[in-house]
């Protein structure tokens, strides 16, 4: 047997944080080699230590020690030598009581963050449900599954709309709004948080069944909110446009900013009759894509203009509150 491969297998006291977690043996390289297999190689590292409370402690055991040998010093005095009266700051227990919680509140913190993060790069083995249920529920726990404020996205429509628009179409565009934005309102004032978060958790289902769909099909797609910010796309959705593949993530790029005026306006229209019609669901038509140019970008000579004239279907996907 080759030596080289016998070391790599050889158990090494310390483990980093994927082989730990999934109970497998480790190897003294960092990167690992099973991270570099399960290509995590550039996340794998050893569980940070804590170093505040061993600070802490230590000036704990510091400043006990101290103390004792001052009292015993004073102890071994003379008796005619008188203590030297000192004053006590009433709020320093109270300080270092309130800095101890802080501490212990903001490491709690990190560690439900750091497993989130943990469980999302290396989810355990199973059935794609419970890995879903398994990153969902961390996402949670960590506190970064929170009810989405659509006002914010609203108001982004409404600033886009006063900057790139006509008053027409803006005109347009808030008719449609009128008849059915109320109605959402409506649904959101009913609900209880938890409720919020569930429909936030539906959407974050959504977001990770989609995954796999866009890396499987080579047509460019996008899922963007109701309101319009786009939190996913595909690699030829991004090259269709010339925008980074990064940028189709969080809110970043509206689906209505990459459009013509005229297709903007065909968009919410056609969306504001299938809203809450649970017969309809899809929608077939055509619009202008913008070809987007960074500021110190010149349009490719092999293309006439910017305007890229598409046939697109959109889907409205809702969830249990009809939202």
């Amino acid at each position: 047997m080759d030596v080289d491969a016998k070391s790599k297998r050889k158990k090494v006291s310390l483990a980093c944080v994927f082989c730990r977690r999934s109970h497998m043996t480790c190897d003294e390289g960092r990167p690992c080699q099973r991270c570099l297999k399960r290509n995590i190689g550039s996340m794998c590292h050893d569980e940070a230590k804590s170093t505040v409370k061993k600070v802490l402690n230590h000036e704990k055991r510091k400043n006990s020690s101290s103390s004792c040998s001052e009292s015993s010093s004073s102890e071994g005095s003379t008796a005619w030598t008188e203590p030297t009266p000192t004053r006590r700051n009433p709020l320093g227990n109270s300080e270092v009581h309130i800095l101890n919680e802080f501490i212990d509140g903001m490491s709690k913190k990190n560690d439900v963050q750091d497993q989130f993060f943990l469980t999302a790069a290396d989810p355990k083995d199973g059935n794609l449900e419970d890995r879903l249920n398994e990153v969902i529920n961390a996402k949670y726990q960590a506190g970064f599954l929170k009810p989405y404020n659509y006002v914010n996205g609203y108001a982004r429509l409404q600033r886009y709309m006063e900057q790139h628009m006509s008053s027409d179409s803006r005109q347009r565009i808030l008719n449609v709004m009128g008849m059915f934005r109320p109605t959402f309102r409506d649904v959101a004032q009913s609900l209880t948080d938890i409720d919020l978060i569930l429909v936030e958790e539906s959407f974050e289902r959504l977001l990770l069944d989609y995954d796999r769909v866009f890396s499987a099909m080579a047509i460019p797609a996008c899922l963007w909110r109701r309101t319009g910010e786009i939190y996913k796309g595909n690699k030829e959705f991004a090259e269709l446009i010339n925008v980074p593949f990064d940028k189709l993530r969080d809110g970043q790029l509206c689906i209505y900013e990459i459009m013509a005026e005229d297709s903007i306006v065909n968009y919410w229209e056609k969306y504001g009759n299938i809203a809450f019609d649970p017969k309809q669901k899809a929608v077939l038509t055509s619009c202008l894509l913008n070809y987007q140019l960074s500021p110190d970008e010149e349009p490719p000579k092999k293309r006439k203009n910017l305007a890229m004239s598409c046939c697109f279907s959109f889907t409205v996907r809702r969830d249990k509150f009809n939202m």
